[in-house]
């Protein structure tokens, strides 16, 4: 029984070998996690809709709570959900497949601060860089869904709800399907460089901001040589998480220098 060698022996050509699983994924059991994953899109939507008609009916929570729970519930708890049974029936568990270990944390910590902190100046430049084009072509550019959320509803708990969602569900969920899952999966078809592009460009797209998805895809390009080089899960998690902690600090912190 050998390890799982990803990409046709590329990892083994550069020296990683952080999955460690018997064979490769399995394609019937990919085109499950699929189904598993449409189908907490449709039942967010769903709950989403049915919020919006209480909501409308004057017996409900209002849209923006809606839409953090129908989030938080069907989209980031079922990916989860989803993502889990997809390693259960390989018959492994998460450390075997995605390396996460969580031993010396202070190096861990140390090494996704240096990616978050890096992945945020390189975000913050070619952030500018596109905001600039699209002034350039007359466009106008508006800040992403849940920052737009965060800075219109002074409610302490939606941002509560905001700040655990940004800083403990998305980290967890989007590193391990991006990464962990699409990341992996890209590689065992497609040689390392495209898997590369394709699995960030896809991480910029589903955050739907026209103008976030060439800092963004710059963003998920480092989290993912991170979880190569770490050949641990929890670098590419945290630095996540330090990434978001930094955009909400901004986020509280200058307005109040008006």
């Amino acid at each position: 029984m050998g390890g799982f060698y990803l990409g046709c022996g590329l990892l083994d050509a550069v020296g990683y070998t952080y999955v460690k699983m018997v064979g490769s994924w399995r394609p019937e059991l990919l085109i499950k996690y699929l189904a598993f994953l449409l189908m907490c899109f449709g039942m967010s939507g769903v709950s989403l809709y049915w919020f919006q008609r209480a909501e409308a009916a004057g017996v409900g929570i209002d849209s923006s709570t809606s839409l953090l729970l129908s989030n938080l519930i069907f989209l980031q708890l079922g990916m989860l959900g989803a993502t889990w049974l997809l390693v259960r029936d390989h018959g492994l568990i998460c450390d075997q497949v995605f390396g996460c270990q969580f031993v010396a944390p202070g190096k861990i910590l140390f090494q996704a601060f240096k990616v978050a902190s890096f992945g945020f100046v390189a975000s913050c430049l070619l952030g500018m860089v596109v905001h600039q084009i699209f002034e350039l072509l007359g466009r106008e550019s508006s800040e992403q869904a849940i920052v737009e959320l965060f800075v219109q509803n002074q409610g302490l708990g939606q941002r509560a709800l905001i700040c655990f969602t940004a800083l403990l569900m998305a980290p967890l969920v989007e590193e391990l399907l991006f990464r962990g899952v699409l990341y992996t999966v890209l590689l065992q078809y497609l040689t390392r460089p495209l898997a590369l592009i394709l699995s960030s460009l896809l991480f910029g797209l589903v955050h739907f901001h026209e103008i976030g998805l060439l800092p963004l895809s710059a963003l998920a390009l480092l989290l993912a040589l991170s979880y190569e080089k770490s050949r641990n899960l929890w670098v590419p998690i945290f630095a996540h998480t330090f990434f978001n902690l930094i955009n909400l600090g901004l986020l509280l912190w200058v307005p109040s220098l008006d």
